[in-house]
């Protein structure tokens, strides 16, 4: 026969039992389905809700058929984004959307083509994360017990970007930039786009104990960070990629860079040649690769714009040779306002 204190225990562990089903049952959820312009179902993209009031944030991924539910979602009101997928489709944004307790609210979701206008095959971005969805594991080391930030990766935007504090001239030239469908772009131009990794681009790191090699499908194709202790050089001349050393912190890659021209592009901002950037690689698992890019210019910010973006794993794929030239046709079809 059980004591008294063993069956007291028991009662509480019963109650509290069912005071979490209840609190859980009590939750409000948001459902529905992701689709394309052509009303076909985008898989594998996450589905952000931020609780406007404590700020938690709730995510779920949209299945194979675009499919999505975030639950246990406490009654409140609540900001919903999709990040933009690639080059394909537009950054999705609903604000102050209203979860009541028990209840599921249905949302569905009709992206809008982005720049390329859902060109097929030119842009891997929602294959690749289709394809690559369920590649798990723990973060590979190197011999020297470091994480081993070697593989392809696929580029990612930052999911909820935050413009930079500007000064006004340079974010008056960004706004006409825009505005402008950015015809003027060093891209557009066969000119690098800038330095640090922007973009839903094909990412391929190359990792030693001295060097970490990034190559990546744009100009100029290829970057070094120097991992042997060497400090930036006096008499550095300016380039579009500058010069970059990096070392550990913790399991964490910190990358220093400086010496840039004032020709390349951050996003639709300018900079100066007093440009400092500090990124931050953090390979979480497997299949993600953290990457923070904090970027200082006393020129062109008035303070440090910070962009936080998470890449994933495309360990069946393999760079492409990149080709341009200056015969760019599509240039008298980028019309402004």
């Amino acid at each position: 026969m059980r004591s008294r204190r063993s069956r007291r225990q028991a009662r509480w562990v019963w109650a509290a039992a069912l005071a979490g089903t209840s609190l859980f049952a009590q939750a409000g959820s948001v459902r529905g389905v992701i689709t394309n312009p052509e009303r076909e179902g985008v898989p594998a993209i996450p589905v952000q809700l931020k609780d406007t009031n404590s700020g938690k944030m709730y995510e779920a991924t949209t299945s194979d058929s675009g499919q999505y539910v975030v639950a246990g979602l406490p009654a409140g009101t609540y900001d919903l984004t999709v990040p933009a997928v690639g080059f394909t489709l537009e950054r999705f944004e609903k604000k102050a959307l209203a979860v009541h307790a028990g209840e599921a609210t249905d949302l569905d979701i009709a992206m809008l083509w982005s720049g390329n206008l859902g060109t097929p095959g030119d842009d891997p971005s929602i294959y690749l994360r289709s394809r690559y969805a369920n590649t798990a594991g723990p973060t590979p080391r190197t011999h020297e017990g470091k994480p081993d930030l070697s593989g392809v990766w696929t580029g990612n935007d930052d999911p909820n970007p935050v413009d930079p504090d500007a000064f006004p001239e340079a974010a008056a030239l960004a706004k006409k930039r825009r505005e402008d469908r950015d015809i003027d772009s060093p891209s557009t131009h066969c000119l690098p786009s800038s330095m640090p990794p922007f973009g839903p681009l094909i990412w391929k790191l190359v990792q030693t104990p001295a060097l970490l090699v990034m190559l990546f499908e744009d100009l100029p194709g290829v970057r070094q960070i120097y991992l042997d202790g060497r400090a930036h050089p006096k008499d550095w001349k300016p380039t579009w990629m500058g010069h970059s050393v990096g070392h550990w912190d913790g399991d964490t890659l910190v990358v220093d860079s400086v010496g840039f021209n004032n020709r390349s592009w951050l996003g639709d901002y300018s900079h100066t040649e007093q440009l400092h950037v500090i990124e931050r690689y953090t390979r979480r698992d497997l299949g993600h690769l953290a990457v923070q890019v904090v970027m200082e210019d006393p020129g062109t910010f008035l303070k440090p714009w910070t962009v936080n973006m998470v890449w994933n794993l495309a360990p069946g794929e393999e760079m492409l040779e990149y080709v341009c030239t200056e015969n760019n046709r599509d240039i008298k079809h980028l019309l402004g306002k």
